[in-house]
């Protein structure tokens, strides 16, 4: 997982970046999650790696400014995919409320739009902007029991 979501971000922006910056356009979408925002206990690995995109994402955007090349992060919730299945998390769907699913559809629309619009990250569905803010807010003495019963549920 560390290898898929960091090293190869990595690689990928450091041979592709520098050549976008040379013809003065192009843009990336790095793919956070709303897991970037906080620990989740049971699923520490995944969450960190995504707070690493994101933060990478966050830098990278400023130190691009002024050359012609976007870099935008987005950072959606549950996305209806093979994800959950083929990351061992079957039964997900019906233990996330329906609410906080979206669809890859307008996922990728919200992540073309938001690079388009030069933003530096973006959080798709109300509730999960709402979710991330507290995440990224609460006092983790709070926050991770919750985190903890909440993934293991959805397990």
């Amino acid at each position: 997982m560390v290898e898929l979501n960091c090293v190869a971000l990595l690689d990928l922006q450091a041979v592709y970046l520098p050549r976008m910056v040379e013809r003065g356009r192009g843009a990336v979408i790095n793919i956070a999650s709303t897991a970037a925002f906080q620990p989740i206990p049971g699923s520490a690995t995944y969450a960190a790696t995504k707070a690493f995109v994101l933060s990478l994402s966050e830098a990278v955007h400023e130190e691009l400014k002024g050359t012609g090349v976007k870099l935008t992060a987005i950072c959606p919730g549950p996305v209806r995919t093979e994800f959950p299945e083929a990351a061992g998390l079957g039964g997900a769907e019906e233990q996330v409320p329906g609410v906080l699913w979206a669809s890859a559809e307008s996922v990728a629309k919200a992540a073309v739009e938001a690079a388009d619009d030069g933003k530096r990250a973006i959080v798709p569905g109300l509730l999960n902007r709402a979710g991330a803010l507290t995440g990224q807010h609460a006092p983790r003495m709070l926050a991770l029991p919750i985190a903890k019963r909440i993934w293991r549920r959805a397990l």
